[in-house]
């Protein structure tokens, strides 16, 4: 009877200690519903950071490594094996920055005004399957 519990306690700590998180994360960052940057998180060593420049004048959205504020309309990406944020935009009430870090799935990170939008997709899915408002 005690092996069994032992047997079931060890089980139960293995379970617990190892971390589901670690599956690969993908991130897919779209400007004007055009994909312009995807990467995986385990890739990333550091820090990188991006600027996306919506797309104007018939011109195709931008992707430009470091930060670039000199466009009339611009987001600053922080992206680390941790997660992605938006860091900086000329966007009015800049919701996007105040979302903060995604490290997961569940929501994307959207700014309206530059038509951006950030998704996290893993292996294993969202983890969610639906959310009431």
């Amino acid at each position: 009877m005690s092996a069994i519990l032992v047997l079931t306690l060890l089980v139960s700590v293995i379970f617990i200690l190892t971390d589901k998180s670690k599956n690969d994360k993908h991130i897919t960052i779209r400007s004007c519903g055009e994909v312009v940057w995807t990467g995986s998180l385990s890739d990333i060593s550091g820090e990188t950071v991006l600027t996306v420049v919506p797309s104007s004048d018939g011109e195709k959205p931008k992707v430009i490594e470091g930060i670039d504020t000199s466009f009339e309309h611009y987001n600053v990406i922080k992206i680390s094996s941790d997660g992605v944020c938006v860091t900086g935009s000329d966007c009015k009430n800049r919701i996007c920055i105040h979302q903060g870090l995604m490290t997961s799935g569940d929501l994307p990170i959207a700014c309206l005004p530059n038509k951006l939008l950030i998704t996290i997709s893993s292996d294993e899915g969202n983890g969610a399957d639906a959310y009431t408002y």
